[in-house]
């Protein structure tokens, strides 16, 4: 019978162990990938769960006290962002100002609050402080998401809206400056279209000198 020399089992024992350091890690890391997975998935149906029944609880409150206590009880989720927005705008429309800026202000500040949120939040400061009678704050505010320019769909109303407070004010040079940058934004816009025309009207008329007639009509 023929038997293997020590140097052929030798050579067995090595590609043995060759395979199982090869085997092994990969078996490592596919579990660490699938465990991962799994993690993700878990995490991201337990957000969905949440995401509703903040919604539900959204729907079912009727003042601006029951919505911030849905925003408490829901925490670092879009629906508690939802919720103050709501008892914001319904604060706004009760003329409580104070409450209206507060909640907003509270959906600002909040870390990894959804952008556009963030942005509709900013405007609805930028009107609460308006309606308040506190013109600078309202214009800062305003200022603030304009500045996000095309990465938000509030810029063109932030910058219009700040426009109209300089104009109301008597300020051309600043209703000016915000009208321009207003103009520059989604020419699909209501408030850009708008800006521009503005624009046209606060053009000075073109004189000529007395020795040169005027174009004719």
């Amino acid at each position: 019978m023929a038997t293997l020399d020590i140097n052929e089992a030798n050579l067995v024992d090595a590609e043995e162990i060759n395979w199982r350091l090869i085997v092994w890690p990969v078996v490592a890391v596919l579990i660490l990938v699938v465990g991962g997975f799994a993690f993700y998935y878990y995490q991201q149906n337990q957000r969905e769960q949440t995401e509703l029944a903040a919604r539900t609880a959204l729907l079912a409150a009727k003042t601006p006290e029951d919505m911030i206590k849905v925003a408490d009880q829901f925490s670092n989720t879009d629906g508690a962002t939802m919720a103050l927005l709501s008892a914001a705008d319904a604060s706004f429309g009760k003329h409580d100002f104070a409450s209206a800026i507060s909640d907003y202000q509270r959906i600002i500040s909040t870390a990894g609050t959804n952008p556009e949120l963030r942005d509709a939040a900013q405007a609805g400061l930028g009107s609460a402080y308006e309606a308040a009678s506190k013109p600078d704050d309202a214009i800062k505010a305003y200022i603030a998401v304009g500045d996000r320019g095309a990465a938000s769909s509030y810029a063109p109303y932030a910058y219009f809206s700040a426009a109209r407070i300089d104009e109301q004010r008597g300020d051309k040079e600043g209703q000016r400056q915000m009208l321009t940058k207003a103009a520059s934004l989604d020419p699909e816009s209501a408030f850009v279209k708008q800006a521009q025309m503005k624009l046209k009207e606060m053009q000075p008329p073109m004189t000529f000198p007395a020795s040169m007639p005027a174009p004719a009509k």
